[in-house]
């Protein structure tokens, strides 16, 4: 029998449990102040920009940062005011999995359990990247695709899951499609509108703001050069570290995508469907360079579906108790082997790490806390630091600093307007990331060197380099990032970008023509 959620003790306890286990684990990476210095500029007046003299769309997750604005704008405080929203949002999500979407609570509460040991779930429940407003809105989705007679519903909060993050769509795709083409008529165009109105807003005021449909960063991982088979290649290294560093996440994904293979529910087909075509997708781009991220949002939509499952024969009245206090206690041990797990420094062979166990020791959330108690000074990272001389050199000398810095996040946003940065890894960098990457460069990491004289000139109005044959390309992409929105010339500039007018560049010898 299914107690009612009001009733029952399991659901507190995992609730608890998941909670100190996100309270203890909470960190927040070099990734996520990139968003924060184009959060910081923006209330300051500076608009939504990262290099304050140009617009470059330098994050993936535009409802994200829309989403964290206010509360950035009220604290003026990164990391705990990130990693307490996170935790929200991720503990929000998952009592909504064990409440709405599940058939029986208790089961519900185990999956809450089990979705705090996954490494690749609980690690980035904060990280200060879009992921907890991902799982939000994914379980959003499956309850109201399951439970709303109201088709426009589910599919409005699928238009928000991609507004979020665009790729997403791979992801809820396939049931989306299925509410668009079982409905008729004004109901038809009704589910359409309100699916891709957020995103295609964005994308047109993207355009007109910063010259391009999709974030700088598409441009920069996609664009690299590299071989369909290479990225293929990378792909499946990348699924292979996923599945030997999290198991418990791959045996979930796994049995959710058997349970629906063998169910008679369309719609948890069509899930899954999206699952595989996800997993699919992130073969194809190569991966990442942080472990499990990517598998972390199809991870979370697995968990929803066996939650959607019947369940299962062994889950007995005499196996729940049991069972709960089992995983409480393997979710206590992971948090102390989590917590006191020694900092990982070198970047692995495969160049695939685990990004919580590099910052935690100096990002994480029970750390941070210590420190500042210890010493009533907000504690900041080497990088930060360094971020915070740049500033003050700045301060100095009245000009400002001019730096090829690879570590764009917390240098950036406490360099403050005063650092404009020539990132080599082309993710703040509108022309870099139009450059193909050096050939080897690390997953994630899609190096390019940087044409000579470009980084000299980058802070001035029109920027230059030596390399005549790239002039016009740089001279565009000034026009669309750095002109007026509507000056002369600027939308033919953005044509040509768009265009593939530019596409010789990945197949000519660029840094030797023309010098």
């Amino acid at each position: 029998m299914n107690i009612p959620a009001s009733k029952n003790i399991y659901l507190p306890i995992a609730m608890l449990a998941a909670a100190v286990m996100l309270i203890g684990t909470s960190w927040i990476g070099d990734d996520a102040f990139i968003t924060l210095r184009v959060i910081d500029n923006f209330v300051n007046g500076f608009g939504l920009r990262y290099n304050v003299i140009e617009r470059v769309q330098v994050f993936t997750h535009p409802l994200w940062l829309i989403f964290l604005t206010p509360f950035y704008s009220l604290t003026r405080e990164a990391m705990v005011t990130t990693m307490l929203v996170s935790m929200i949002l991720s503990l929000g999500a998952l009592w909504l999995m064990a409440t709405k979407i599940t058939r029986n609570v208790e089961y519900g509460s185990l999956l809450v359990l089990a979705s705090v040991a996954s490494g690749s779930l609980c690690n980035f429940s904060t990280s200060g990247l879009e992921s907890p407003l991902s799982y939000l809105l994914l379980a959003l989705f499956v309850w109201q695709l399951f439970r709303s007679e109201k088709k426009w519903i589910p599919a409005f909060v699928a238009g928000l899951i991609f507004f979020n993050r665009l790729d997403l769509v791979i992801l809820v795709g396939p049931a989306l499609a299925y509410l668009l083409f079982q409905s008729q008529g004004n109901e038809r165009a009704k589910i359409a509108l309100v699916a891709i109105f957020p995103m295609l807003a964005w994308m047109i005021f993207s355009i007109i703001y910063y010259g391009a449909p999709f974030p700088n960063t598409a441009y920069a991982k996609l664009g690299t050069g590299f071989s369909t088979g290479m990225l293929i290649l990378r792909g499946l290294e990348y699924t292979k570290d996923f599945v030997i560093t999290d198991p418990l996440l791959a045996l979930i994904i796994g049995k959710a995508l058997f349970d629906a293979w063998y169910s008679r529910n369309l719609l948890s087909k069509l899930l899954a469907l999206g699952i595989v075509f996800y997993i699919a997708y992130i073969i194809v781009i190569g991966g990442d360079f942080m472990s499990g991220r990517f598998f972390a949002p199809p991870g979370f939509l697995a968990v929803c579906l066996l939650a959607r499952a019947p369940v299962p024969q062994w889950f007995t009245e005499k196996a729940k108790m049991f069972a709960l206090i089992s995983v409480v206690g393997i979710v206590a041990t992971l948090l102390l082997m989590r917590v006191t797990g020694l900092p990982s420094t070198p970047i692995p062979s495969d160049s695939i790490g685990d990004e919580r166990l590099f910052y935690y020791s100096d990002n994480g959330f029970i750390p941070v806390l210590k420190r500042w108690a210890e010493t009533g000074v907000e504690p900041v990272h080497r990088w930060g630091k360094w971020g915070m001389e740049l500033k003050a050199e700045a301060q100095r000398t009245g000009m400002p600093v001019v730096a090829l810095e690879g570590n764009t996040g917390m240098t950036g946003y406490y360099a403050g307007t005063a650092l404009h940065n020539v990132d080599e890894f082309a993710l703040t960098d509108a022309f870099l990331a139009r450059l193909p990457a050096i050939p080897g460069a690390r997953v994630g990491h899609y190096q390019r060197l940087i044409p000579p004289g470009y980084a000299e000139t980058a802070p001035n109005t029109f920027p230059t380099t030596s390399v005549i044959a790239l002039r016009p390309l740089l001279n565009d992409v000034t026009l669309a990032t750095r002109a007026p929105l509507f000056a002369d010339g600027r939308w033919a500039a953005i044509w040509r970008l768009l265009s593939g007018h530019y596409s010789w560049v990945y197949d000519a010898n660029i840094y030797g023509v023309g010098k």
